[in-house]
C-alpha cells in the first residue's frame, strides 16, 4: 500500500500537527504529465470532531500553474476519511494533463467543518509499485 518516501515529494509533514480548519498546504513544483501513474499517500494519525457526518474529512489533490498557486487550482483527486490509517489517492500524469494542461505544481488540501474539528495527517507523492 505504501510507496517509497522522497522528502522532495512531501505535500505535508505529519509533525506539523493537527489541522482545525479548511486549509490547502503549500504547493510543490511537480511535472505531473511526466510522472506516469503515481499516487498521493495520506496517512492520518488522529481524527476527532467535526465533519458531516461526524469525523469525516475530505482530502483533495490540486494542481496549478505554479507552486505559489496564484491561478485557479484544479482538483485531480479526492478521498474521504473517517478514521486514522493510511490511504491512497490514485493519480495519472495523462489524466492531469487532460484536466490541467499547464499544471506545474501540486498540493494537498483538507476540508474541515463541524464543531471542534481536528485531523492530524501527512501526505506525499509516490510512484505506483
Amino acid at each position: 500500500m505504501y510507496g517509497p518516501f522522497d522528502k522532495q515529494l512531501e505535500l505535508r509533514n505529519i509533525a506539523d500537527g493537527a489541522k482545525t480548519s479548511t486549509a490547502a498546504e503549500a504547493g510543490i513544483a511537480f511535472a505531473a504529465r511526466m510522472a506516469g501513474d503515481f499516487k498521493a499517500i495520506v496517512y492520518v494519525s488522529a481524527v476527532t470532531g467535526g465533519g458531516s457526518p461526524a469525523n469525516t474529512y475530505l482530502f483533495t489533490v490540486e494542481t496549478d500553474v505554479s507552486a505559489a498557486f496564484g491561478g485557479t487550482p484544479v482538483e485531480v483527486g479526492r478521498l474521504t476519511v473517517t478514521a486514522a490509517g493510511a490511504y491512497e489517492i490514485p493519480l495519472s500524469g495523462v489524466e492531469i494533463d487532460q484536466r490541467d494542461p499547464d499544471a506545474a505544481a501540486i498540493r494537498v488540501k483538507v476540508t474541515i467543518a463541524g464543531s471542534a474539528p481536528s485531523v492530524t495527517y501527512g501526505a506525499y507523492l509516490a510512484p505506483v509499485v
